[in-house]
């Protein structure tokens, strides 16, 4: 696997996995105001960081910096669970000694990935389908 910062010719691969991930993981939202053209939106700004096996996107994540917040963390549905998260994860845990992120509190299975990564809970906010943890992952600890 190799990861690469985003550059123009990964956009539709990014734009379909975003849409896909989305659509399957979050059972609870209505999929009819999704759209391919969501990633843009959502990404704009940030840095972003490229999974790929094979010439082929697997996942991405996405860094608001300076906060260094996690904001986007998705992989491919054929290719969950096997260590793509966790190598992206890696390459921002190098990076960044200090990290944040807000997960879902129905996503429970991104809850135990994020803590099984080192991340800890240290709020909750928001109402409804949208309530979350914020998470946050200090090396130094």
């Amino acid at each position: 696997m190799e990861i690469k910062e985003f550059h123009a010719e990964l956009l539709e691969p990014l734009r379909k996995l975003y849409f896909e991930s989305r659509s399957s993981t979050f059972t609870w939202l209505d999929a009819r105001h999704l759209k391919l053209s969501d990633f843009e939106r959502d990404t704009e700004g940030e840095r972003v960081w490229v999974a790929m096996e094979s010439d082929r996107v697997v996942g991405f994540l996405s860094i608001q910096e300076p906060d260094n917040f996690i904001h986007h963390l998705y992989i491919a549905a054929n290719s969950l669970r096997g260590g793509i998260g966790s190598t992206l994860l890696d390459m921002c845990k190098l990076n960044y000694s200090e990290l944040s992120l807000k997960c879902l509190i129905k996503n429970q299975k991104a809850l135990h990935f994020y803590e099984s990564q080192g991340f800890v809970k240290c709020a909750a906010g928001g109402h409804g389908d949208e309530s979350y943890y914020l998470m946050k992952f200090n090396s130094q600890i």
